[in-house]
């Protein structure tokens, strides 16, 4: 596959052009990929350090990515080389699966600060399957099935028509206007889900629960933090409601708590 490369060096004025400054800049390196979707019904993700972006494209048929390869603290020759040798970035078909994997060899010294930025256009009903180093996820406008495996983050998913399914590490989540159900588990972090048509399920070890407006049942545990609950057309059940404060307001159906 042929990959379309484009360098940008940022504008700098000439006193910072000096070899004791030159490495207080960060190298940009800029490239694009596509994969036409033919039989493929599910994009897997492998990512690294980075920002993650997706959303669906209309009336197109190719997934396509755009990548930003991002290098602290080093000049442009450096930074070209650094990420010829170390940048691991590939959009490959198997089978019925597009496979796209952005990160970086483990083998270079010394260690750099340096991540890739990732914005993915995907068609329609093209499920999509993410294991996430670090960093920001932003999924909207989307329709297909999620499943989002990540270490740390914040995580925002809005305005998807399918089911989303999160297992997270850390970091803040954000779940918003979703026709699916959504089910997450979660090690530490506040969780706020609103405008949900599905049933949700959540598991939080420590944090803020706050769930609202769902057309559907809601099962929450959570280990420590408090739990908001409003707003909800089926059944609440509360597996756990550990050590922080419960408030559950506005529930048309049974409401359960089990300690």
């Amino acid at each position: 596959m042929k990959l379309a490369v484009i360098n940008t060096i940022l504008l700098l004025p000439l006193w910072a052009l000096s070899p004791a400054l030159a490495q207080t800049r960060t190298f940009v390196q800029s490239q694009e990929m596509a994969l036409p979707v033919g039989v493929i019904h599910e994009l897997r993700v492998h990512c690294g350090a980075g920002s993650l972006y997706i959303t669906n494209a209309e009336w197109q048929d190719t997934i396509r990515v755009f990548a930003e390869i991002e290098v602290d603290n080093v000049n442009q020759s450096d930074g070209q080389e650094f990420a010829e040798k170390n940048a691991i970035l590939s959009l490959d078909r198997q089978g019925s699966r597009a496979i796209l994997k952005s990160d970086f060899k483990r083998t270079f010294r010394p260690p750099v600060d340096a991540r890739i930025n990732l914005t993915i256009e995907v068609p329609k009903a093209v499920d999509v399957h993410i294991d996430d180093g670090s960093g920001p996820i932003h999924i909207q406008h989307f329709s297909g099935r999620l499943d989002i495996r990540d270490d740390s983050g914040l995580i925002t998913v809005e305005k998807v028509v399918g089911s989303v399914k999160v297992a997270d590490g850390s970091g803040k989540m954000i779940m918003e206007d979703i026709r699916g159900d959504v089910e997450i588990k979660d090690g530490s972090g506040s969780i706020e889900v609103s405008k949900i048509k599905g049933d949700v399920r959540v598991t939080d070890g420590s944090g803020i629960i706050s769930i609202q407006y769902v057309d559907g049942n809601v099962t929450a545990a959570d280990d420590s933090g408090p739990i908001d609950i409003n707003d909800i057309t089926g059944n609440v059940l509360i597996r756990e409601p550990g050590t922080g404060e419960l408030n559950v307001e506005r529930v048309q159906g049974e409401v359960l708590i089990q300690n």
